[in-house]
């Protein structure tokens, strides 16, 4: 072989590796990002679970869920939207965003509000969210400004100002873990609304950080611009339809244990989920970046697939391998009950990991590609799978059982979403794509952060 075929060889590999490397860096960024927030996470339910009931820990753990859920829902759509339209506009950018702010913190207020009133009439156990006026109207704040706090944390991606959104998270994670010791040391049998009540003072508190956003608008006007946000709503809610149908089984599924089987029950399932979540954080932040990359350059997008899928499937079995000796001592952090309760869900859960690499990179794909709308059908058809498998193993087998559903409704999901996956990371795959440049970059951190920042 010539020297010429050689060096280009030996170029290619260097910037096959460059780009890996890259990709972990960025990866690693995202993923770093999520866990020191999630830490102080781990740190709150930690003091929810030694200074609150296991049922009330339960009952508290299916509120955050529903105040996520609802906040999700209420968000339609727009701070996805606003991320890819306000880094376009020359002025009014802080007008628009307030609109969007307006409207989609009273929805999820309003939403709350109506859950906390109904929703006890379906399960008895949900009966702590209008037990007084205070707890209906704490939920229902908490409803409202998670939906104001998942726009606001979007769009201020799309204006390049992501690190007041990583500041913001970074204080909602500290007020939130502070105000619950507070409670902990100062109110005597405190029940599990003072826990979502803790949750929703974070939030509020951390909008504090904005306050020189504000102040140095340099003329941008702060009167909310309905006309202009009533213009966009058919863009928004097809996002609303992408982002809902990706996070309502994860957020639903606390909810649907703690009707089913039991608030005490649900403590320990709750936990648990919570580990399993951190671990996939891995591939979730893997497919992002590979996304990224290969919208703003095609070359090598099938390399750059393989290569996130092995890693990501690499990290599923050594998490497993770890967790089979180290889930018992890990939960016992929480309490000896939650141990007992939630070592074999948790062993289940984890398992997750590897269906769920195949779904992240499937949605990944579909990103890139441009075509979320064919997705969108089988993204809904396997939420539907993964809830009422989790829903019909509920029923049958406790929090064991609603772990084993889950896993089998994610694993019929990863069977259909394999073929595209798979064909993605194929040789023979590296074809025209439309290029997004940085806004794909963008769009990656932002349903990132979407996915795991304000769970935690």
């Amino acid at each position: 072989m010539s020297p010429a075929p050689w060096k280009k060889l030996i170029e290619g590999g260097r910037a096959a590796a460059g780009a890996n490397r890259r990709l972990l860096t960025n990866a690693g960024s995202m993923v770093g990002t999520a866990l020191a927030t999630s830490a102080f996470g781990v740190g709150f339910w930690l003091v929810a679970a030694h200074s609150f009931s296991q049922s009330a820990v339960g009952i508290a753990g299916a509120a955050v869920s529903a105040m996520t859920l609802l906040g999700f829902m209420a968000t339609l759509g727009l701070g996805t939207l606003l991320m890819g339209e306000l880094p376009r506009r020359e002025g009014g950018q802080r007008s628009l965003l307030n609109a969007a702010l307006l409207v989609t913190g009273a929805f999820g207020a309003a939403l709350g509000l109506a859950f906390a009133l109904t929703a006890p009439l379906l399960s008895s156990n949900l009966g702590a969210l209008d037990a007084t006026m205070a707890s209906a109207a704490f939920f229902a704040a908490g409803a409202g400004l998670t939906a104001l706090a998942l726009v606001l944390d979007q769009a201020l991606i799309g204006m390049l100002r992501g690190g007041l959104q990583l500041a913001r998270n970074v204080v909602f994670a500290v007020v939130k873990l502070i105000a619950l010791i507070a409670v902990a040391v100062l109110v005597a049998e405190a029940g599990p609304e003072w826990v979502y009540s803790a949750w929703a003072a974070g939030i509020a508190l951390s909008l504090l950080v904005l306050a020189r956003f504000y102040m140095r608008r340099q003329g941008d006007p702060l009167r909310p611009n309905f006309r202009e946000l009533r213009e966009m709503r058919g863009p928004a809610a097809s996002h609303a339809a992408v982002n809902l149908g990706l996070e309502t089984a994860d957020l639903a599924m606390p909810i649907l244990v703690l009707m089913i089987v039991s608030a005490s029950a649900n403590a320990s399932f709750y936990i648990a989920w919570m580990v399993t979540n951190i671990l996939i954080m891995v591939p979730l932040s893997l497919s992002m970046v590979a996304y990224a990359m290969g919208s703003g350059d095609p070359r090598r997008t099938a390399e750059r697939f393989r290569f996130t899928l092995w890693v990501s499937l690499g990290f599923a079995v050594i998490a497993n391998l770890v967790l089979i000796p180290a889930a018992s001592p890990l939960l016992g952090i929480f309490g000896q009950s939650y141990s007992d309760q939630a070592t074999g869900p948790l062993h289940i859960m984890a398992l997750g990991v590897f269906p769920l690499t195949v779904k992240t990179h499937y949605v990944a794909v579909h990103r890139m590609r441009r075509t979320l709308g064919t997705a969108l059908p089988i993204v809904w058809g396997g939420t539907l799978l993964e809830l009422g498998g989790g829903a019909v193993g509920a029923l049958l087998g406790g929090i064991s059982g609603a772990a084993w559903g889950w896993l089998a409704g994610l694993c019929v999901e990863a069977l259909v979403m394999g073929r595209s996956v798979v064909r993605a990371a194929s040789k023979e795959a590296d074809e025209d794509l439309p290029p997004a440049g940085p806004q794909a970059e963008l769009e990656a951190v932002a349903a990132f952060d979407a996915a795991t920042l304000e769970r935690f």
